[in-house]
């Protein structure tokens, strides 16, 4: 006998928790991850798992199996994702013979087409639900996902058949080489306090962003005009991807700018100030916040080594998604939303003072 699902603050938190945790714990692998061999060979595996993943999940659900076995195929999806996403960090230099000009442009192009694909996305996947169904729209992502293994047999290059270290680390022992990717992650100024900061504004905006409805509720704007604000924060972030290649600064210039203006933004929307007017400074923040991510990667390759950007990324990675996890406890404080917005933008400003502090002494240091 078929069983409905019902959804609670429960399972929803549940299943938020198990696509946080890989890539928490994705920094465990850190060492290992800059020696792979075949690396093309690992995406594609790592892309037909996923892919296997989500045809049994789907079917899970389609046949109601327990929640559990949903979770598993969830956990492993998860799992898989993030593996590929700091492998494949390693793979495009490849790609590009280490040509920084291409792979920068190969950047720009990743986060407009990944823009644009986002939102298009979102459109489609709502009329699909209203028109199509949530079972069509099952059948739709069975065939979209093998749609990057066909991508990567296509993508030719010369690999290097050993890890882009060659046998430097090959002597150390697991606890030596985390020391050692630990010591070059924290170290490298001022990509460092350029992640940390990102990744604590990360966890807050995200924060935000949940607890959208909230806001909206708190300053009388109604539910139903939730979409719209969606729509608005996510055509900055379009904006901000097709303006990125623009961006010719210094990456430390260029988030000092950023934390200013996203800053001021984000604080003046909790004033009593008319709603198309925080309707703009909403797409103000998120162009600049939607530039961020390109000139972010770009200060990743520009910062590290090509031998250790995949454990570098793995490193960023769970940073990211401690802040993001702290983000979600926070929505267990009582604190008025817009208070939240409030703090949001101070932090944000201050991080502005703080990066200028922090490039005017290591000028200073080079000097």
């Amino acid at each position: 006998m078929e069983k409905d699902y019902y959804a609670n603050s429960i399972i929803l938190g549940t299943f938020g928790m198990i696509t946080a945790l890989p890539p928490a714990l994705i920094a465990i692998g850190a060492p290992m991850l800059d020696n792979i061999s075949h690396i093309k060979l690992k995406l594609i595996v790592l892309q037909i798992v996923s892919s296997i993943g989500i045809l049994l999940g789907g079917l899970s659900l389609l046949i109601h199996f327990s929640l559990v076995v949903v979770g598993l195929f969830y956990f492993i999806i998860s799992v898989t994702t993030t593996v590929s996403g700091s492998i494949e960090v390693s793979f495009i230099p490849m790609i590009f013979d280490q040509d920084e000009d291409k792979i920068e442009h190969s950047v720009d192009l990743q986060y407009f087409l990944g823009s644009g694909i986002t939102v298009l996305i979102g459109i489609i996947a709502s009329i699909s639900l209203l028109k199509v169904g949530s079972f069509n729209l099952l059948l739709i992502s069975f065939i979209s996902a093998p749609l990057g293994i066909i991508c990567y047999i296509n993508i030719h290059h010369s690999e290097n058949q050993v890890g882009l270290n060659g046998d430097e680390n090959v002597d150390l022992s697991y606890f030596k080489k985390m020391i050692k990717e630990l010591n070059q992650f924290v170290t490298t100024m001022p990509a460092f306090i350029i992640i940390l900061f990102e990744a604590i504004l990360g966890g807050l905006s995200g924060l935000l962003m949940d607890l959208m409805p909230l806001t909206m509720k708190e300053i009388g704007v109604p539910i139903a005009l939730f979409a719209l604000v969606s729509s608005v924060q996510k055509a900055g972030d379009f904006m901000g991807g097709f303006l990125a290649p623009l961006v010719k600064m210094k990456a430390s210039n260029f988030f000092i700018l950023d934390y200013l203006v996203s800053g001021f933004c984000i604080y003046l929307i909790s004033f009593n100030l008319p709603n198309p007017v925080r309707l703009l400074l909403l797409l103000v923040s998120g162009v600049v916040m939607g530039m961020s991510g390109n000139v972010f990667e770009k200060l990743m390759y520009r910062s590290y080594n090509v031998g250790d950007v995949s454990s570098m990324h793995a490193l960023t990675t769970s940073t990211f998604s401690l802040f993001s996890v702290i983000g979600l406890f926070a929505a267990w404080i009582k604190v008025d939303t817009l208070k939240l917005w409030q703090i949001t933008g101070i932090v944000t400003i201050v991080f502005a003072v703080l990066l200028v502090l922090i490039m005017k002494k290591i000028s200073q240091k080079d000097i």
